[in-house]
């Protein structure tokens, strides 16, 4: 896995000096499934993102900030993903598809009243796949995108993800 993210960091790398960059900012919800459904709601789910075009495909980043929130009402809950993504995509017109690599930093915290305060904090390298639609806008783009997250590999530990973004 660390190799497959070597190589998107040079690709990457390498397409920055070879076509168009653009950078913007997304928002929107996290959909857990899996396990993480037995938990969690949805969630909301804010973030960056950079996009380098090349002439056969274009080149992605993100990182966000998932608030996430418990089914149940739990004293002093407060827990958040961090997802870090890089991968590549294609268009088909307006359509794009793609997906890629991603380091999933995960922390939860609360109250129990039998096992007291619990703190935890967990890094999972997974993948993703999207699809989406570019709409342009003047001088902006915006962007609407559906992404399945499969952390560590796991089907038990997969995420849906729906934002709303734009590039500058």
């Amino acid at each position: 896995m660390k190799k497959l993210i070597c190589m998107l960091l040079v690709v990457g790398t390498s397409s920055l000096t070879a076509g168009i960059v653009e950078y913007g900012l997304h928002g929107g919800l996290l959909l857990p499934s899996g396990d993480a459904g037995d938990f969690y709601s949805t969630s909301f789910l804010i973030g960056g993102q950079i996009l380098a075009h090349t002439p056969m495909f274009a080149v992605e980043g993100s990182i966000g900030y998932g608030i996430l929130q418990a089914k149940e009402d739990i004293n002093d809950f407060s827990a958040s993903l961090i997802p870090i993504l890089a991968g590549i995509r294609t268009y088909s017109g307006p359509i794009f598809y793609g997906g890629g690599a991603g380091l999933y930093i995960g922390s939860v915290s609360y109250s129990d009243p039998v096992y007291g305060d619990v703190d935890s904090s967990d890094e999972d390298f997974g993948a993703y796949g999207n699809v989406g639609m570019i709409f342009p806008l003047g001088t902006m783009d915006l962007e609407g995108s559906i992404k399945y997250h499969l952390v560590d590999f796991d089907t038990d530990k997969a995420w849906f993800s729906l934002t709303v973004g734009t590039y500058f």
